[in-house]
């Protein structure tokens, strides 16, 4: 059987690891799509400027399910972290996180790929897909100058590129998509404004500062994420899989969100996580803010491990909640587990704080619209006010809705050509559980199978290394039972 995998990043790395270590069954003819500079690391790890930091503790982290300490083993049969820190910085806390480049975790992915190549039958291919089209069995990718045939798909096309909600594409002066960051040319002595206060702010906000820059943060809220906490892992007795498969079986295959609401408050309530000690408090002072989650480390760390390991089952859950549902989730408790669930890196908050403190970021709430006349970028506020600068640095992160950005020539032409459709949650139409494409033309593709972010409608917060191997794990386990 001829498989292809079309994106090589985090999703895709982990769908060729679980095609290649499955025992018995068909021999498999894989191939791996993705440009030379993502091959193998994605767009979020690609080589970047050292201080832009992952947001997750290195210590923890990993692309192997039960080996959460494989990336720093890496490091240490590769560099050392003495070496890392002496380059990069000692980004280390009292508790034990430690925080190294994105790019250097992009360079243990890469290795990582690599191994997986080199252990099975695979092919990489690093030549730019034109189309994809489906034929009476399997499907005809086009590159430049070659066709190949597959009989199934994996496709992990990673993050939509950012929305313009101010409209502003090929405006002198504005960056639609700020990464990789250290090719921006700063103008130390110009004006800059970051749209956006959340973690690709932040991104921004060290870099330019770095540069010597000062920097304006608008955005709508003017609200930071948290501060990231001491990390613990729970072994969870009420917010299981199997709870909620008992909640769908007894309510005719949905689930409530009062019954969601009251198993996560159990859940904490047993792991003893103060809920209440955060629930309410104003992330619009962002100093105020940042200095309560560094005194608050424990605490906080508690709920953010509770939020983050939550969402492993959150694509359990989101497809089979009602509109209404969803609807009041979203209005209700989105805004809470999105300050929890993406916390910003405990040395990234208190030099944050240095910077505000000596004038050096400003954040801004009410940004309510954005005009460029004569060479300059007037930023508009709810209460009346304005603020002028050079540069417009869009920090808003990957759109949601396909509609909303602009895609990539294969994405439109399998929209135009209805082999998929657009969610009204987000991304794209697919089963949950198992990621086959719903195709409004063909119904299930059984052979067509997506992951990642451009699933995140049906699998909720499905954008972390963890979450995407679990998906990973989950949908070739399914595409094999297919096989039986």
């Amino acid at each position: 059987m001829k498989v292809a995998i079309i994106g090589g990043g985090v999703a895709g790395t982990h769908v060729l690891k679980y095609l290649l270590n499955h025992k018995g069954g068909r021999k498999l003819d894989i191939t791996v799509f993705d440009d030379k500079k993502y091959m193998g690391k994605g767009r979020a790890f690609q080589y970047e400027d050292v201080a832009m930091l992952l947001n997750y503790p290195a210590n923890q982290l990993s692309m192997k399910r039960n080996k959460k300490d494989d990336f720093m083993r890496w490091v240490e049969e590769n560099r050392s972290v003495e070496e890392i820190q002496a380059r990069e910085g000692d980004h280390s806390t009292a508790d034990g996180n430690i925080y190294f480049s994105r790019q250097l975790f992009g360079k243990y992915m890469a290795a990582h790929f690599e191994s997986l190549v080199d252990k099975g039958k695979v092919t990489v291919v690093t030549q730019h897909i034109r189309a994809i089209s489906k034929r009476a069995a399997g499907y005809e990718l086009e590159t430049q100058d070659q066709q190949y045939q597959f009989d199934h798909i994996f496709m992990t096309p990673g993050q939509l590129p950012a929305e313009d909600p101010y409209r502003l594409k090929d405006t002198e002066n504005f960056i639609s998509w700020p990464y990789p960051l250290y090719t921006l040319d700063v103008e130390a002595d110009k004006d800059y404004a970051v749209i956006g206060a959340g973690l690709s702010g932040l991104d921004c906000i060290r870099y330019l500062t770095k540069e010597g820059a000062k920097v304006l943060v608008a955005s709508h809220s003017g609200e930071v994420q948290s501060v990231r906490g001491k990390m613990v892992t729970f072994k969870m007795k009420y917010w299981t899989a199997a709870a909620f498969r008992k909640i769908r079986k007894k309510h005719h295959d949905f689930i409530p969100l009062d019954k969601v609401v009251a198993l996560f408050k159990k859940e904490c309530e047993h792991q003893g996580v103060d809920i209440a000690k955060f629930y309410g408090v104003s992330r619009k002072d962002p100093v105020k803010a940042m200095r309560f989650d560094l005194k608050n480390h424990e605490a906080i760390g508690a709920l953010q491990s509770m939020i983050y390991q939550a969402m492993f089952e959150a694509s359990q859950i989101w497809p089979y909640m009602t509109g209404e549902d969803k609807a009041r989730y979203l209005e209700t408790y989105e805004p809470f587990v999105q300050h929890y669930s993406n916390p910003m890196p405990e040395p990234s908050a208190e030099e944050l704080i240095d910077h505000i403190e000596n004038n050096r970021v400003v954040i801004k709430a009410g940004l309510k619209a954005i005009d460029y006349k004569y060479r300059k970028y007037r930023l508009q506020y709810e209460d009346g006010a304005e603020d002028r600068v050079h540069y417009v640095i869009n920090a808003t992160g990957p759109a949601r809705f396909i509609s909303r950005t602009s895609v990539s020539p294969v994405l439109t032409g399998l929209l135009n050509d209805s082999l998929i459709a657009e969610h009204p949650d987000g991304g794209i139409q697919v089963m949950p559980g198992d990621g086959r494409v719903i195709s409004p033309k063909y119904g299930v593709l059984d052979d067509f199978v997506m992951l990642g972010q451009l699933t995140g409608g049906v699998n909720m917060k499905n954008n972390g290394v963890y979450e995407l191997l679990l998906e990973a794990r989950r949908d070739v386990k399914a595409f094999f039972d297919r096989l039986k």
